[in-house]
C-alpha cells in the first residue's frame, strides 16, 4: 500500500514538472510579511505541488467513539505512508492526506507552501514543504490556533512524533465541525518542525499585528502516545490560563493529566523549553499550551526521556527506530488509545467550553 501511494504521489510530481499550469491551492496568510522575526529562518515562497493520494474510507458523521478517527489517522500517517522526512515525497504525500480529511470534513483548506535554504553536513539544502490550515467560524472573530506537524525524522515512522499529534488535531477537527464554538479556531498543520520547526517560523512570521492581537493562545500537540505520563504545559503567570483550566476540566472528568512539577530548575513547574511549534507564536507574544506525553522524573527531568530506560533507547521513544506504532502497541498495550481519547476529550472540552470572559 505505502508503495502505491508513493508511486501515485511520484507520478502526480512528474505530470506537474511537465505542466507548469499546476499550482498550489490558495494561501491562507496575508501576502505581506511583517517586520522579520529575529532567528526566523528565511524562507522564499515557491509553488509546490502536494501529490494525490486516496484516503482511507472514514464516516465524516458524529457521533462515533472516541479516538477511533484519530487511531485511523494515526495508522495512515506511520503505516501506510511511513516516515515523513521534511521535504520529501512521503512528507508531501501526508500533507494531500491532511488537505483531503479537512475538505471531507466540510472545511476549505488552504496550503501556505514555504521553501527555505539550510546548512546541512557537506552543502546548503533547500527545504521545500507546506502548512495545511483549515477555519472553523465561531461566535467570536478571535482565534485559537491548533497546531501539530506532520513530519518526521528518519529514524522510525513517526508514529509518536507526530502522526500522534495530527491525528487528534484530525479528529477534533470532526467533532467541532458542526458545533458552536465559543471563537474561532484554526486548525494547522506544520511541515517540516524537525528542520529548525520552519513552518510555524513560516507562519507566525507572515502573521499581521491584527491576527496576533486576535489570537488568544496556540495549542500545540506534540508526540502525545508513548510516554509514562500525560502533560500540559503553558505560560507562567495569568497566560497560563488554558493550562490550568484543562487541569482542572481533567480532574473534574476523570483523566489522569497532570503539568511537569518543576524539579529541573531550568523548567518552571508547568512550563515548557524552547523546542515544539509554539516557539514562534510565543515569539510574538501568543501564550501557548501545549499537550505532550513523557516522563518528567526520569533521567534529566528534562521530559527528553519518556519511558523507563530498559524501554525504546535508554527510554526516549521519539528519533529512534522505537517511534513505530507495532512497537508501542506492544510494549505499552492500551495507550496509545487511552491517550488518544484523553487529548481528544480535554482538547475538545477546551474549543468547545472554554471562555477567557
Amino acid at each position: 500500500m505505502k508503495n502505491i501511494i508513493l508511486i501515485v504521489g511520484l507520478i502526480y510530481l512528474l505530470s506537474a514538472c511537465a505542466n507548469p499550469g499546476i499550482s498550489s491551492s490558495p494561501v491562507d496568510v496575508t501576502p505581506t510579511p511583517t517586520t522579520p522575526i529575529t532567528d526566523t529562518p528565511t524562507a522564499t515562497v515557491t509553488p509546490t505541488i502536494i501529490p494525490t493520494v486516496t484516503p482511507m474510507a472514514i464516516p465524516t458523521t458524529t457521533p462515533f467513539p472516541i479516538g477511533s478517527h484519530a487511531r485511523q489517522h494515526l495508522e495512515f500517517l506511520s503505516v501506510n505512508i511511513g516516515g515523513r522526512e521534511a521535504s520529501s515525497i512521503e512528507e508531501a504525500v501526508a500533507a494531500n492526506y491532511i488537505y483531503s480529511i479537512f475538505l471531507s470534513l466540510g472545511y476549505e483548506p488552504r496550503v501556505q507552501p514555504f521553501s527555505s535554504v539550510i546548512e546541512g553536513d557537506d552543502q546548503e539544502v533547500t527545504i521545500n514543504s507546506k502548512n495545511v490550515i483549515a477555519v472553523k467560524q465561531g461566535i467570536s472573530a478571535r482565534e485559537i490556533i491548533v497546531g501539530a506537524h506532520y513530519d518526521s525524522v528518519i529514524a522510525g515512522t513517526g508514529a509518536d512524533d507526530n502522526a500522534s499529534g495530527v491525528a487528534v488535531l484530525l479528529e477534533v477537527a470532526a467533532r467541532v465541525m458542526d458545533k458552536e464554538t465559543p471563537y474561532t479556531i484554526r486548525f494547522i498543520a506544520f511541515g517540516s518542525e524537525e528542520v529548525e520547526k520552519i513552518g510555524s517560523w513560516h507562519y507566525a512570521s507572515q502573521m499581521t499585528e491584527d491576527e496576533i492581537a486576535n489570537t488568544i493562545v496556540m495549542i500545540n500537540l506534540d508526540s502525545v502516545i508513548a510516554g509514562d505520563y500525560a502533560y500540559v504545559y503553558g505560560d507562567e503567570g495569568s497566560d497560563g490560563v488554558i493550562r490550568d483550566w484543562s487541569l482542572a476540566w481533567a480532574a473534574e472528568n476523570g483523566f489522569n493529566l497532570i503539568t511537569q512539577p518543576g524539579e529541573n530548575e531550568d523548567y518552571p513547574a508547568g512550563t515548557i523549553g524552547d523546542w515544539g511549534d509554539h516557539v514562534a507564536f510565543r515569539s510574538v507574544g501568543i501564550p501557548y499550551t501545549y499537550f505532550e506525553s513523557t516522563n518528567w522524573m526520569l533521567g534529566d527531568k528534562n521530559g527528553f526521556t519518556q519511558v523507563d530506560k530498559t524501554l525504546g533507547n535508554d527510554g526516549k521513544i521519539i528519533h529512534t527506530q522505537y517511534d513505530d506504532l507495532a512497537y508501542i502497541d506492544a510494549t505499552f498495550p492500551g495507550r496509545v488509545n487511552e491517550r488518544l481519547r484523553l487529548y481528544i476529550s480535554v482538547l475538545y472540552a477546551i474549543l468547545t467550553e472554554f471562555t477567557d470572559s
